[in-house]
């Protein structure tokens, strides 16, 4: 046996020497351990500390008051804005105005069905009043107009089709009898 292995061995021989080893080895990983954790937590609050002391210098004015966050709406490209589907004269008259808004019907539609709505926006669109495809689908220019500045879209309700795809699924509803 080497002498290596001879020495080693000798831990074993007796069970209290073995029980120190395990333990001695224990203490030393868990200790480590511990330390690496501590470090990481004081890391992490100095961190925090550095990014709460120092305040970006466009957020805030020089009196120290916080300057008012600005709303960044997109707007489409000219190449975008041309693809536009196109508004049927009878449905181009007219300024921006609301649509007009009827009560629940006893079946409303399920407007998330039409693709850029979703859970919320339908609430939304519950709330002023915009319940049906037929609905949607009868919307003018103008209140499209409307629609689009109350939401803050600039243009996504004509560059989705809404108009088009709720007289699809119009007539999908109506083939179907539901």
């Amino acid at each position: 046996m080497s002498q290596e292995m001879a020495s080693a061995v000798n831990l074993f021989a007796h069970p209290v020497a073995g029980l120190a080893a395990a333990s001695a080895i224990g203490f030393g990983m868990a200790g480590h351990a511990f330390g690496l954790w501590a470090g990481a937590v004081a890391g992490a609050m100095e961190a925090s500390q550095r990014a709460w002391q120092v305040a970006p210098a466009e957020l805030v004015r020089r009196n120290g008051t916080p300057a008012p966050l600005k709303l960044v709406v997109s707007r489409p490209s000219p190449k975008v804005a041309a693809r536009r589907p196109a508004v049927s004269a009878e449905k181009s008259e007219g300024a921006a105005r609301r649509p007009m808004a009827v009560e629940r019907p006893a079946a409303p539609d399920d407007l998330k069905a039409i693709s850029g709505i979703g859970p919320k926006l339908e609430k939304v669109l519950n709330g002023l009043g915009l319940w049906t495809y037929r609905q949607i689908s009868d919307l003018s220019a103008g209140e499209i107009e409307w629609l689009d500045g109350e939401l803050g879209f600039a243009g996504r309700i004509g560059r989705d089709d809404w108009a088009g795809q709720a007289r699809a699924l119009q007539t999908d509803s109506a083939s179907t009898g539901a």
